[in-house]
């Protein structure tokens, strides 16, 4: 049986989260290209200014979730923002999801602080996705989308009376 551990990232940990939330960008095929050196000073400002968790097995990196702070333009009342949350597909039934969800949780409570979750996944998960962050409490408050460049093609090709 693997053992997954939940344990706080370390700032060794930065390669490896590189790794594994490059391979959540790839997998999703929605997001813009990445720019790597961008990319590396979002994964180390996190890890500095919030809170970082990781799935470990033996070592290796299979999962993680993090954590910042955030409040609306408009209002004073914080939250903490969930920066992203990852778990490789053959893990994902070994509990890993799970397991960095308690944590989030737990430090979230420990804080006395709502969270914020602004979770994306690809297009024929995203109703699963939304059912899973209602059954663990969550209420849904609206949805990211992206218009394309091209979105105009797309837009007079639909008959509307807007």
């Amino acid at each position: 049986m693997t053992t997954i551990k939940i344990r706080p990232a370390k700032p060794l940990d930065t390669s490896n989260l590189v790794r594994l939330l490059t391979a959540a960008h790839d997998e999703s095929g929605s997001y813009p290209p990445v720019d790597p050196h961008m990319g590396l000073n979002w994964i180390t400002r996190t890890l500095t200014e919030g809170y970082v968790i990781v799935a470990d097995v033996s070592g290796r990196l299979v999962g993680t979730l993090a954590l910042s702070n955030y409040h609306f333009p408009w209002s004073p009342e914080q939250f903490m923002y969930l920066e992203w949350l990852y778990v490789q597909k053959k893990f994902r039934k070994g509990g890993a999801f799970e397991a960095l969800m308690k944590g989030c949780h737990a430090f979230a409570d420990s804080h006395n602080a709502q969270i914020l979750a602004g979770v994306s996944a690809g297009d024929k998960d995203v109703f699963l996705k939304d059912r899973l962050f209602q059954t663990k409490g969550y209420r849904y408050i609206g949805g990211d989308f992206i218009r394309s460049r091209h979105g105009r093609e797309k837009e007079d090709s639909i008959n509307s009376d807007i």
